[in-house]
């Protein structure tokens, strides 16, 4: 009988097995607008996942049919998209906001004056005062402020106020003291001290010469940089960022990512560049590149400085700033330099990323990668010149040429463009954030936000590739070039100024846009064979918007949202319910 019972429980397996001959997986998802991003199926309904990757995707009838899923969501044709990518991005400075004063859209010193003394106010006596994101173009008088003005509201605790674009700094006299910084202290490499008719430190520090207060800052505890990065990803994951490339990795950076993996609380991935040429540069030369985590954390190479910012008029160029006569800004890293740590890293297959934001910087970062790659056309992952926003126009083409990747941040774009104009002049302008033209000479761009210099929203990327105009939906008419932009008065307005979004010749076309956040931002960091596209194979890393990004009107982008967030098959985020 036992026997009997056997061979019959048997049978109705065989059974089963011969009437659901489909595969089994962790969920299917179906019923769905899945916009890959691959060139070879750019559109699809479902796609099975188990383990985490993606095991097949097409129509809905071919992988209901051919999979056994644990869970089935029909997602009531949804559009998904591949999880979003911040190819610039400072984590630890997102997270920090929480404990700093936040200055972005400040309108007058004054405002920020009296932020500073609410904090003096509620601190001990000898504390330091930070704060981030202060931008004198939005001021009445875009003039740089002085360290009396600190002085005035916080006398007792040293302050250091760095710029929206990080590369300068406010400070009081009681931190240039702290720093040791008077009259006497010279400009170090790569830096400058803003002094006054008298020779004078006026509490503006430009580049390198912040280095010399941020010195004296006591360093985050183990505790306070766990707690930063859990917040950083927070913020991206509900903004539909799934990963970041972190430009400034530093050696306790990664103990606390690590930390957050080993605890299983990071679903995010993170691909890092060491902060300068110290002793955590050398560890990964002797190493090379490294994983944590199932590529949740990857050390990929070096970042260095070759000038500072527009803003601060510290971006390198080739001609005088506009309206700073005698001013080109300030180099900071040596060609030299650049030659030889770039030929350090190819020979470990590990790239460098190099700060450009001037036209001379942009030319001497390339010279410098020409040299280092030689008979190489190219390298794998590719060597990239962070921001590029300014190029001569007969450079352009030499970065396809050398196969060098121009990593860009559209909201730089719309955040610069009411003053742009006035430091580079009516002719130069019309060569500064130049994606097309990069394009259309064959590179493909990496979109970031260099996060917290700008909002850590992919949406706000992409509508500004799309469209070169902001939120407001400016420039739209000759108006409001008039009205809120600072131009070169002596040459005509120039419809190119407003028609279409500013300099719209230069816009991104919808699909690149979203190609700049995706797989453009998997490739520039050799990620691409993981994340960036939806393809069998690959991490299920995705998102759900409320809106076809690819064929929405500009007004309908501007309310566009993120409904959930997904790393490897896992919701991980979901837009609250009822909001």
């Amino acid at each position: 009988m036992r026997f009997t019972t056997i061979l019959l429980a048997a049978f109705i397996m065989l059974t089963v097995t011969a009437c659901d001959p489909r595969d089994g997986c962790d969920i299917v998802i179906y019923n769905a607008q899945i916009h890959t991003m691959s060139a070879d199926l750019p559109l699809a309904n479902a796609m099975a996942i188990s383990d985490g990757r993606i095991v097949a995707i097409g129509e809905n009838e071919q992988i209901l049919a051919g999979w056994n899923p644990d869970q089935s969501i029909d997602m009531g044709g949804a559009h998904l998209f591949p999880g979003f990518i911040d190819a610039h991005a400072h984590l630890y400075g997102l997270g920090e906001e929480a404990v700093i004063l936040m200055l972005h859209g400040t309108q007058s010193a004054s405002e920020v004056l009296a932020m500073v003394r609410q904090r003096a106010d509620s601190v001990e006596a000898g504390a330091w005062i930070r704060g981030r994101g202060w931008d004198q173009n939005d001021w009445p008088t875009a003039a740089f402020p002085t360290a009396r003005q600190l002085d005035s509201v916080a006398a007792d605790h040293p302050v250091m106020l760095v710029r929206i674009d990080g590369h300068a700094a406010w400070v009081n006299t009681r931190a240039l003291r702290a720093a040791g910084i008077n009259s006497e202290t010279p400009d170090p490499d790569g830096g400058k001290i803003l002094r006054d008719a008298k020779g004078e430190p006026t509490g503006i520090l430009l580049d390198n010469a912040i280095e010399l207060v941020r010195a004296h800052i006591p360093p985050p505890t183990e505790e306070e940089l766990r707690t930063a990065f859990s917040s950083a990803i927070d913020r991206c994951l509900a903004l539909g960022l799934t990963g970041a490339h972190d430009m400034g990795m530093r050696p306790e950076y990664v103990r606390s990512i690590e930390s957050l993996i080993d605890d299983e609380v990071f679903p995010f991935r993170v691909v890092g560049y060491i902060d300068g040429t110290g002793d955590a540069w050398e560890e990964l030369l002797n190493e090379g590149r490294r994983e944590f985590g199932a590529t949740q954390l990857v050390l990929a190479g070096l970042k260095l400085y070759a000038d500072g910012a527009l803003g601060s008029r510290g971006a390198w160029l080739l001609e005088d700033y506009s309206d700073e006569a005698g001013n080109r800004g300030i180099p900071i890293t040596t060609m030299d330099s650049i030659v030889t740590q770039s030929k350090r890293a190819l020979a470990r297959g590990l790239q460098v990323c190099v700060h450009a934001i001037g036209d001379a910087a942009v030319r001497m970062v390339l010279d410098a990668y020409e040299v280092a790659l030689g008979n190489a056309k190219s390298s794998t992952p590719p060597l990239r010149v962070e921001h590029a926003q300014v190029i001569d126009p007969t450079d352009v083409p030499r970065f396809a040429r050398l196969g060098v990747v121009p990593s860009m941040q559209p909201v730089h774009c719309t955040s610069d463009m009411y003053w742009a104009e006035a430091r580079l002049g009516a002719t130069r302008i019309r060569n500064a954030y130049a994606w097309n033209a990069l394009i259309e000479a064959g590179s493909w761009i990496p979109g970031g936000s260099d996060f917290p210099v700008e909002r850590p929203d992919p949406l706000r990327g992409i509508y500004a590739a799309a469209f070169r105009m902001d939120d407001t939906g400016r420039p739209e008419t000759q108006e409001d070039i008039e009205q809120f932009f600072q131009i070169d008065r002596a040459v005509p307005h120039l419809a190119e100024r407003y028609k279409g979004g500013w300099f719209a010749a230069q816009r991104m076309s919808r699909t690149d846009a979203v190609r700049a956040f995706t797989i453009w931002a998997a490739r520039a960091a050799g990620m691409d064979k993981h994340v960036g596209s939806l393809e069998k194979g690959k991490l299920a890393d995705f998102v759900v918007v409320s809106h076809d990004l690819l064929t929405i009107s500009r007004e309908d982008f501007l309310v566009a949202k993120v409904m959930s967030t997904w790393f490897e098959g896992r919701k991980v985020w979901e837009y609250p319910a009822g909001k």
